[in-house]
């Protein structure tokens, strides 16, 4: 069959299945055409259809074997990768040939060589399983059971440190110390490591200590409450003969008793001793963040640990108590505060080096004649010289300017004190310092004093200072750094005895260490417990050199007695060889070569800086963001699809809520916004310094409190440690502070936006519980209605005037229901128990139904009630100026002292009980009025009135129902929020006799407005004088909208009226306005007379 038909250019066109022709032959045949059909001109379109398209150049390409691509492209990316190899290669070749700053290896000082030798010392003292290039030959593997074998312990194996002395114990209080000295001299003075070629060295040096205390604790946690004090046991009083690490004598690696492991559960002097050595340590590997961190966190921890759970590590009868006894913990904590503080940038913890308390008891204000003399015990003169280095660069300014000027004044006294001219220390004959006053083994106080005070001098002329005043008198730096010589120069040689007291050093140095491992030989003869004696009471000298060692020195005679078995002249300690490193690389080298003032510094601003964009790892950025916008895609795409559902099913007010949620949180976000882009401004604000302390929520606590609690929110400035334009200095050379801190306003918007959250979860839950509650009347609702041919059944109205009789009844029986203060208290005690009964649900039903649609007597009044809950919503979930205002006036009243916090928390309780007392006083009231009615039971009805109400307005008791929810959803954020970001035994927080009940009225208000006010308040609320304005269905609502268009002439009343009219009463057979659209057509009934609210 062919159909015919005309074509776009006048001719006919034939579609014949039968038609073969080629492409090729209808081209040869264009003459066929109807050339009528030709005449006219075509357009682009008409030309395209009948000549198709253009013909193009034909494109070249290039045959990969694996893929084809086009030439062009192929010539280009080839062109691109050559260009970008001769741009590279000519980078490099410019690089490699620019000259480079070399250090000119000029011969090296006796300092230097020293420096060799005594770090050498650190090799033959280390325990475990020993690298292959530790360079001792003599020295081998050990005690490698350390630790093991305990069931249930926090540490794994103890393997590794150091052995301290000449035993094998591992003292962790001295070795701590030791590493310190070692990180502290690197940091100070790491270029001159660098030219003695020693800085490699000194860095595994410390590493293998380090390692070795971050076992000695459980390193992975954030808290712990005990740790490893020491492993080994010498203690020989008493006479016992147990085999132990100074009953015998044997070389480490023979040991094969057992040794034991003590624990301390009370050591704030060695775990802040410790926390310090890791703190330093983790500024040394600053360049490598993973173990810097790991550091970083270990001192942490301890720190944490040590200011918990206070004690001496050597109290208590300990056997450290014998060897190395710490006098104090308070010199420790401000020690270990200063490290971390520099390690960290967070400044909690120089407010807590500077405290004025902890100082006090440390004795930095009082003199005493071991005043200024560095130790493993004390650490007050480094501390100070330490916090002298911050005020000598930085100047942080108010609140530490004061302390730090004293601690500053202070070393200055030390190192006045160093001086020949002064007489606090006697010097020996020889002039060696008498630190310790003539005790033995002065040699280790000796070294770390030469190291403070050639670092003190170094400090000055850093900072463009050429001395100090002691007294009326000037000093030029040079007397300090000619004093450490001095001592040092004695130490190396120079000395009555022509001794150095360096072994390997020199030709006249000791030769009878009291030294286990270098006094007995290593000839594969294994000397137990007893059978080594014979070398340590031998004459003849060690036969293993302990190269580097600095025995403990001479007398205050200048005398010395090289004897194995005196340990006080004879004895190398690891402490009094690291101070001798300190203080050996801090006189080396010329002195153009100085101290790195920003290294120091620029490790706590890492810590900080290590977070932020330019120091991320670009992965890590994508991946962030990558979650991020994801699930901000699936949260907008969920309201979306909430929002889309609700509107598909018909439910207006709830989509209504669900944009007013959108707006709220729209909101939130240009909170959030604005408090981003202007919290730098905001905090370049200054004030005077009285205000800043003027309504505290916290009260800057005192040492005597077990848990201090660092007040610094407001003047904190470690975000920019090294920025000249740093708002707590610029305000402090105004002699002001900050106004408020970059952190404290990022608490507050994260805060503020917590806060909308919870207050919008708990709206939720609690209209979906409130809802699920009233639902459970929808059984009243169907019994009374009956709704498909129950209509006229008389049984029904027997049934509702039973239950309406019944609700008179109860309110017309006794007169003392008719006294105001009885039936509040009823209405009080009913909320909590049956609130509502069928009885009341059926009066105030009727009630309602003849007062405002009395023709529609099958008026469901159960689907009405649920549409105005949901209305309703919309206005309990937005949060109101007032509600943010109440959040101003709370965080304005939260003062310390105030119990703001816990006497807000009865409002919510006190308003809601009020509130449920009210509703249910109006339920009774309408009972009175209908039992006291002069007409017979079956013609009495429940009149509505908005009389009943507070200020004849029903809707003030949605306000307090907005008000209460959300004071709740404050009091619980505001608890959270302060748990997750301060902790639980926050000063804000209170105690927990203030916690525990804020949090049960809070779970009691929430559960009491969910069963029972908001059900109740959704039945009452309609017995005011307006019907709600889910009064019709929403199809009704645009019917009368049409209709009241109409009757105004904004449209034409009768186009397609009643065929929409018609749909709508089919959409809306269970609406109130049913009867009006299908009597009236354009008619409205009595349903609408009343004014809507």
């Amino acid at each position: 069959m062919s159909m015919y038909g005309r074509d776009p250019w006048g001719g006919s066109l034939e579609i014949n299945a039968a038609d073969s022709a080629t492409d090729d032959d209808r081209s040869r045949n264009l003459n066929d055409l109807d050339r009528a059909s030709l005449s006219r001109p075509l357009d682009e379109t008409q030309q395209s259809w009948l000549l198709g398209p253009a013909e193009q150049k034909k494109k070249k390409y290039v045959d990969l074997g694996c893929i084809i691509v086009s030439r062009k492209i192929f010539v280009w990316t080839v062109g691109s990768i050559v260009a970008a190899a001769l741009l590279g290669g000519l980078i490099t070749v410019i690089v490699e040939a620019v000259p480079r700053h070399r250090h000119n290896h000029t011969p090296a000082d006796n300092y230097t060589l020293a420096l060799h030798k005594a770090l050498m010392f650190f090799n033959a003292q280390k325990s475990g399983k020993l690298p292959k290039h530790n360079n001792v030959s003599w020295r081998g593997s050990s005690c490698l059971s350390d630790g093991k074998g305990k069931q249930g312990s926090f540490y794994k194996d103890l393997v590794g440190g150091y052995y301290d002395a000449g035993d094998a114990i591992k003292f962790h209080f001295p070795a701590s110390f030791a590493m310190t000295m070692l990180s502290w001299s690197v940091i100070e003075y790491s270029a001159k490591y660098e030219a003695a070629g020693e800085l490699d060295h000194v860095k595994e040096i410390i590493k293998w200590g380090a390692d070795y205390f971050l076992k000695t604790f459980n390193s992975s946690s954030d808290t712990i409450n005990t740790m490893v004090a020491q492993v080994g046991t010498g203690d020989t009083s008493g006479g016992s003969t147990t085999p132990n690490d100074h009953y015998c004598w044997m070389r480490p690696e023979d040991i094969d008793y057992e040794r034991l492991v003590t624990e301390c559960s009370h050591c704030s002097d060695l775990a802040a001793e410790m926390a310090a050595a890791l703190a330093s340590a983790s500024i040394v590997f600053k360049d490598n963040k993973a173990y810097s961190q790991k550091l970083v966190h270990g001192a942490r921890t301890l720190f944490q640990f040590a200011r918990d759970q206070r004690g001496r590590y050597s109290e208590r009868g300990s056997e450290a108590a014998i060897f190395y006894n710490s006098t104090s913990y308070w010199d420790e904590f401000v020690w270990g505060g200063a490290w971390l503080y520099y390690a960290t940038g967070n400044s909690s913890y120089l407010q807590l080096a500077t405290n004025p308390g902890i100082a006090k008891h440390a004795g930095a204000f009082w003199g005493g004649p071991d005043y200024g003399v560095l130790s493993w015990d004390n650490k007050l003169a480094g501390t100070q010289l330490l916090l002298s280095r911050l005020r000598l660069f930085l100047s942080p300014g108010y609140p530490y300017e004061e302390i730090l000027r004293t601690f500053h004044n202070q070393t200055s006294i030390i190192m006045c004190s160093y001086l020949p001219i002064f007489t606090k220390f006697n010097r020996t004959r020889g002039g060696l310092i008498e630190l310790n006053h003539g005790r033995p083994q002065p040699l280790q106080y000796v070294v770390n004093a030469a190291f403070l005070a050639t670092l003190y001098s170094d400090y000055l002329e850093a900072a463009d200072t050429p001395g100090w005043y002691c007294g009326p008198n000037f000093y030029s730096t040079d007397v300090l750094r000619d004093f450490a010589k001095t001592q040092i120069d004695y130490i190396l040689g120079k000395n009555p005895r022509k001794m150095s007291y360096i072994v390997g050093f020199g030709n006249h140095y000791p030769k009878h260490l009291h030294h286990r491992g270098a006094s007995i030989p290593k000839n594969k003869v294994r000397y137990n417990c007893k059978g080594g004696w014979k070398w340590r009471d031998t004459t003849k000298p060690n036969p293993n050199s302990l190269v580097g060692a600095m025995v403990a020195g001479p007398d205050r005679h200048d005398g010395f007695r090289d004897v194995r078995t005196n340990y006080n002249y004879t004895e190398p300690t690891i402490a009094g060889n690291a101070g001798l490193v300190a203080a050996l690389v801090a006189s080396s080298g010329d002195k153009t070569t100085g101290i790195d003032k920003n290294t120091i510094f620029s490790a706590g601003t890492m810590a900080e800086e290590s977070k932020s964009l330019q120091y991320t790892p670009t992965w890590v950025i994508a991946a962030v963001c990558f979650v991020i916008v994801l699930a901000s895609i699936f949260a907008e795409r969920g309201l979306h699809k909430l929002g889309k559902f609700l509107r598909n099913t018909k439910q207006d007010a709830l989509f209504e809520a669900l944009q007013k949620l959108k707006e709220e949180l729209m909101l939130l976000g240009f909170i959030s916004l604005l408090l981003t882009v202007t919290q730098n401004t905001i905090s370049r604000i200054c004030i005077p310094p009285h205000l800043a302390i003027t309504m505290l929520p916290c009260k800057r606590e005192t040492e005597s409190s077990n848990h201090e609690k660092i007040y610094n929110q407001a003047l904190n400035n470690r975000r920019h440690l090294l920025s000249a334009t740093n708002s707590a200095e610029r305000c402090a050379r105004e002699g002001k502070v900050p106004l408020v801190s970059v952190e404290a306003l990022h608490q507050l918007h994260i805060f503020i936006f917590v806060l909308a959250i919870v207050h919008v979860i708990f709206c939720v839950s609690t209209m979906i519980l409130g809802g699920a509650r009233i639902r459970q009347w929808k059984t009243w609702e169907d019994s009374i209605r009956h709704p498909s041919k129950a209509f006229r059944d008389p049984a029904k109205h027997e049934h509702e005037h039973h239950f309406f009789h019944k609700f008179i009844k109860r309110h017309e029986k006794g007169y003392w229901r008719k006294s105001a203060v009885l039936s509040w208290l009823i209405a009080f005690c009913k909320q909590f128990y049956g609130s509502i009964t069928k009885s009341d649900y059926v009066a105030l039903r009727k009630g309602f139904i003849t007062a405002h649609c009395p023709r529609v007597l099958n008026f469901d009044f159960h689907d009405y009630m649920m549409r105005t809950l949901q209305i309703d919503f919309k206005r309990i979930v937005t949060i109101s100026w007032y509600l943010w205002l109440f959040i101003v006036m709370f965080l304005l009243m939260n003062v310390e002292g105030w119990h703001t916090f816990f006497w807000l928390s009865f409002l919510p309780v006190i308003l809601l009980l009020l509130v449920g007392a009210k509703l249910e006083h109006i339920i009774t009231s309408l009972g009175h009025r209908v039992a006291e009615m002069p007409v017979p039971v079956d013609e009495a009805r429940v009149k509505p009135s908005d009389e009943h109400f507070w200020l004849e307005k029903p809707a003030i008791v949605l306000d307090l129902i907005q008000f209460i929810l959300f004071q709740n959803s404050f009091e619980i954020a505001f608890f959270f929020w302060i748990w997750s970001t301060y902790g639980f035994r926050s000063c804000i927080m209170e105690r927990v006799g203030y916690i525990v009940p804020r949090l049960i009225m809070g779970l009691v208000v929430q559960v009491l407005c969910s069963y029972s006010t908001l059900p109740l308040y959704a039945l009452v609320s309609q017995m005011g004088t307006r019907f709600r304005k889910g009064m019709f269905g929403e199809d009704m609502e645009a019917a009368i909208e049409i209709w009241a268009g109409g009757a105004k002439g904004k449209r034409d009343p009768s186009e397609n009226h009643g065929a929409r009219m018609d749909k709508l009463a089919t959409e809306s057979s269970h609406s109130a306005a049913q009867e009006m659209v299908i009597i009236g057509g354009t008619e409205l009934s009595s349903v609408t007379q009343a004014p809507v609210s």
